[in-house]
């Protein structure tokens, strides 16, 4: 996408064929290319041919050139692609050696974050990175960016293979944009009555409609949409929090069996469990609770006084499972 960007050090721009002798610099310089997709540039012509082939026009991608501000040098290039199937931007870069340590790679992908947030949702980054490379790491650690899992790629010449990581950041959403992001900010404000209990990963609440008495959500803290775009450790605490809120539900309102249901889809694409009490002959025929038709209707929203009740049947069993008393 064609930006002209200034964060304070750098200069964001396009890329022309004109830039190939300094693209050059960074592109032919084996040090930098140990890690990178590209095999190595030999010729600037071969440059120049990248550089013509480029769409600087594509809305999904703003891959922009890196001018030092301070002497106007073109010292890389890089920026964020989107990536629909992932939900996610995914980052990239290149900065000619002279250029490493500087911070000049977070400084441009936090505004080039920002410059896109103004027109378009960045729901989550992602970057991958050859496990041996310890630089890209500690980029993405300072983008506030997690590892969520392992992986591999290879050069687009397929002579080299690496082990790589994937690393991730989600990041909240305007109300208008996600409804799960709404609810959590409004418990933040403590403007929620339906708040239960905050979890080290999520927010119990009581459902809106009690046609399915002790209908009780979980939503997650990170804005994810699926459970592998979030850490190791934070998934495997996410689904003990969801059993041990599923255990509390069962033994506060005594059903015959529990149904367990992860979504994300809606307004906003964020991740919360459904944990719905079942009894006997509670839907037209057996099966999932969403055959029933009425289940949002007005007429089962709770009292406040009944409300309170659910809640403090709740919060009694999460109680005699969180020893410390978490709230």
């Amino acid at each position: 996408m064609r930006i002209n960007l200034d964060t304070g050090r750098l200069i964001l721009r396009p890329l022309t064929p004109d830039d190939a002798e300094a693209a050059f610099r960074w592109c032919g310089d084996p040090e930098v290319n140990r890690w990178m997709i590209y095999p190595l540039y030999h010729r600037v012509e071969d440059v120049r041919a990248w550089l013509e082939s480029r769409d600087p026009d594509n809305p999904d991608s703003y891959d922009e050139g890196i001018v030092l501000k301070e002497t106007g040098e073109l010292i890389g290039s890089g920026g964020l692609v989107w990536h629909p199937e992932r939900n996610a931007w995914m980052i990239g870069y290149n900065l000619r050696a002279d250029q490493w340590g500087h911070g000049y790679t977070v400084e441009m992908l936090n505004a080039l974050i920002s410059h896109i947030r103004e027109t378009r949702p960045v729901e989550a980054i992602e970057g991958v990175f050859a496990a041996e490379n310890h630089r890209s790491q500690r980029v993405m650690e300072k983008m506030g960016m997690r590892y969520v899992g392992d992986t591999s790629y290879a050069k687009l010449d397929g002579s080299e293979t690496f082990p790589a990581r994937l690393y991730r950041r989600n990041f909240p959403q305007p109300p208008e944009k996600c409804l799960i992001c709404d609810r959590i900010g409004l418990i933040q404000r403590k403007e929620n009555p339906y708040f239960v209990r905050e979890l080290e990963t999520g927010y119990v609440v009581i459902g809106d409609h009690q046609r399915f008495e002790g209908y009780t959500l979980l939503l997650c803290k990170e804005h994810a949409t699926e459970l592998d775009q979030l850490s190791p450790d934070f998934r495997a605490a996410f689904l003990r929090d969801m059993a041990m809120t599923a255990e509390a539900v069962q033994k506060a309102f005594h059903p015959d069996k529990m149904n367990y249901e992860l979504l994300g889809a809606g307004i906003g694409r964020h991740m919360h469990w459904h944990l719905f009490p079942r009894r006997a002959g509670d839907t037209p025929r057996p099966g999932p609770v969403w055959q029933v038709q009425d289940m949002n209707s007005e007429a089962w929203l709770p009292s406040p006084e009944k409300l309170e009740e659910l809640k403090a049947a709740l919060n009694t069993e999460l109680d005699r499972l969180i020893p410390d008393g978490t709230k």
